[in-house]
């Protein structure tokens, strides 16, 4: 074998190990970028996170994300490593650059920046000290435009296939995150039949629970009624029951319609959904009490729930109603690893768990219903703003 194949074969060698290398570093780094967004509800910061860490495993110079509005024009920037003149330099509505990204959904690129472009655009970006450019368009799922991601190096710079398919994945990341805080903002200002409609929505995401906040609210106010809750507390209960699990929209769907046995990583992510659901409720004035049922709604009576352990009537009345109607309409709907109970299965269930894990109390109440047909009429209570239930 001559010496130049040997050391042809070498570098082959050294080529594939430097790029083993270098995809296990960007799927550490996509695995921690994945993290951080299922660690937090504030967009905000975890999109300071995600350009970080995007720096990071592209080696940029600076990285910025502009998202947008209802109206497709750009309302916010997240940056790093981009001074603030630049910045305010930018004209987010009347930038071209961005607005074509986002018509032909294709990514531009600007491999090298010419010495004597200085003017509009691409001359502030050569005046700020940066050689290459690039922004490439944020899609949100079901193809809606979301913002875009701006990348700067102060080097000429192309990007290769592997690199351009890193960015997409990254950039399916943002779309999700972006596209969270939308529909928390949106649950976080509208009257009771807009958030039904909203709870409907993000239930397609897992078919396996269409129907199950409806009826968790619908069976939660029954329960109210038999206990002579006034007007407000009704209206009150019933917006729990159907925000008890909105916090599953920060779950991914492959953990929610998994059919074996989630992991304890899965299973400490699913958990935290109460908590995340109290976080989004949080900011309504007017339902800072629906926040606490709604986060002790998987506590149990014998103390073995979550996320603190609570028991007995350490936990409130409201959140072990819901836990009641949790329980039934979870056991009466179909799941990917079993099939549904009957009606007299569930009921049998409950009463086997009563002062275990519900409250024997309103077990009794529960049980006193007919559940049959539990979606009851609804009445014009629900075309009031959230401001009305005080």
């Amino acid at each position: 074998m001559s010496i130049t194949v040997v050391l042809l074969s070498a570098a082959v060698i050294f080529k594939l190990a430097s790029d083993a290398r270098q995809n296990k570093q960007q799927l550490i780094i996509l695995h921690d970028m994945d993290r951080s967004i299922l660690s937090g509800l504030s967009h905000r910061g975890v999109m300071n996170a995600v350009v970080d860490k995007l720096m990071s495993l592209l080696k940029v110079d600076a990285a910025a994300i502009l998202t947008m509005n209802k109206y497709y024009g750009f309302k916010e920037i997240f940056s790093n490593n981009l001074g603030s003149n630049f910045r305010k330099n930018i004209k987010l509505e009347d930038n071209g650059f961005f607005t074509s990204v986002i018509a032909n959904r294709k990514p531009l690129i600007i491999s090298k920046i010419s010495k004597d472009e200085d003017e509009g655009f691409i001359g502030t970006i050569r005046n700020e000290g940066f050689m290459a450019y690039m922004s490439t368009p944020i899609i949100a799922k079901g193809g809606i435009p979301t913002g875009v991601l701006m990348l700067y190096s102060r080097k000429p710079r192309n990007y290769t296939k592997q690199e351009l398919n890193l960015i997409e994945a990254i950039n399916s990341r943002i779309g999700m995150v972006l596209d969270r805080a939308w529909l928390i903002e949106r649950i976080q200002e509208i009257n009771f039949e807009s958030v039904r409609a909203l709870v409907g929505a993000i239930e397609l995401r897992d078919p396996y629970t269409i129907g199950h906040s409806i009826q968790v609210a619908d069976l939660s106010l029954l329960i109210g009624r038999e206990l002579e809750f006034s007007e407000r507390n009704l209206n009150l209960i019933e917006f729990a029951g159907l925000l008890h699990d909105i916090g599953k929209i920060v779950v991914p769907e492959a953990i929610l319609q998994k059919n074996g046995k989630l992991t304890k990583e899965e299973w400490k992510i699913i958990k935290m959904h109460a908590i995340h659901s109290a976080k989004i409720i949080e900011p309504v004035a007017n339902l800072k009490t629906v926040r606490t049922w709604v986060l002790y709604h998987h506590e149990k009576w014998d103390g073995s729930g979550y996320p603190e352990g609570r028991k007995a009537e350490q936990i409130p009345l409201q959140s072990r109603i819901l836990a009641v109607c949790d329980a039934y309409s979870a056991m009466t709907g179909n799941r990917p690893y079993r099939n549904a109970l009957s009606e007299e299965e569930a009921r049998d269930e409950i009463t086997r768990v009563a002062g275990k894990q519900l409250d024997p109390n309103i077990v009794d109440i529960f049980l006193s219903l007919s559940t049959t047909g539990s979606r009851i009429k609804k009445n014009s209570r629900r075309d009031k703003k959230i401001v009305d239930i005080n």
